[in-house]
């Protein structure tokens, strides 16, 4: 499993960890499970977070899949504006969170990801590691009964 440094809104950090947001939308993602972590961007400006994401689907499959629902269709074609492929969100542990000024101490020439980038082999990930300790516990998902309105939201 791969390990990467995904960015993300406020809000939208909110919905994953409120178990609301249960799929990453992305254009291109790997093919393979990967765990994620989370920088939150403005007005936040931190690291925290850790998601489990895998099972990636391509968008394009649910408009057969839910044709059935003209709603659900109406959001597919909209997130297909901008996306190709979702992934799920299998599993989310809130941690402590590590300000991008903190970050940036230790790590000056650390960059924000406009999507995402890998950690492995990087001193950031042994320095996440470290130093985020979990927060409550674990949201885990399960998608052995995904109906159509719970695709392409959020």
């Amino acid at each position: 499993m791969k390990t990467m440094l995904l960015s993300f809104k406020p809000d939208v950090f909110k919905s994953i960890c409120s178990g609301e947001k249960i799929f990453e939308h992305r254009r291109v993602f790997p093919n393979e499970p990967i765990e994620a972590y989370i920088y939150i961007s403005r007005p936040v400006q931190a690291i925290g977070g850790i998601v489990r994401l895998g099972n990636k689907v391509n968008i394009s499959k649910w408009k057969q899949t839910y044709s059935h629902d003209p709603e659900a269709v109406k959001r597919i074609d909209k997130y297909l504006d901008h996306y190709s492929v979702a992934m799920e969100i299998q599993r989310f542990q809130n941690t402590t969170q590590i300000p991008l000024s903190e970050v940036k101490k230790f790590f000056p020439n650390f960059l924000i990801p406009q999507m995402y980038y890998y950690l492995d082999g990087n001193p950031l990930l042994t320095y996440l590691q470290e130093n985020l300790k979990p927060v409550g516990e674990p949201v885990i998902h399960r998608f052995d009964n995904i109906k159509s309105n719970m695709i392409c939201i959020h």
